[in-house]
Parts: C-alpha cells; sequence; structure tokens
C-alpha cells in the first residue's frame, strides 16, 4: 500500500480534521480521499497535481494548500 493510502487510513481511523499530503509526487487524489468527511485543512503542497477533483465532496474541508503544484 502507498504511504497517500496509508496516511489517509490512519487519518480516517483517527477522525484526523487535519492531513498533511505534502511531497508525495501525487499526479492525482485517490479516491480514498473522499472518506474523510471530518477533514478542515488539508495540505497537498509540493506535489505534481493538475486539478483538485475529489476534495469537493468533504463537506467540512475550510483550508487546502496547493501551492508548488501543475494546477
Amino acid at each position: 500500500m502507498s504511504d497517500v493510502k496509508l496516511k489517509i487510513r490512519h487519518a480516517k481511523r483517527g477522525n484526523e480534521r487535519h492531513l498533511d499530503l505534502s511531497g508525495m509526487s501525487m499526479t492525482e487524489l485517490p479516491i480514498d480521499i473522499t472518506q474523510l468527511t471530518l477533514l478542515e485543512s488539508l495540505n497537498l503542497s509540493n506535489n505534481k497535481l493538475i486539478t483538485l477533483k475529489k476534495i469537493e465532496t468533504l463537506p467540512n474541508l475550510r483550508e487546502v494548500n496547493a501551492s508548488y503544484n501543475m494546477i
């Protein structure tokens, strides 16, 4: 299992409100991210993302850092 999926799994188990996925070389967000409905803050900086699709399904998300991506 990838480091990204492990971080998402741990965040879901712990009902985390903040998640740091910076510097993970992601080109797209995994579908698993949609399960983090309590998430309020998400750091996606320093990746290779071209879109932020999927985060619109996170009802409590208030802060996203997507700097240094290809958006």
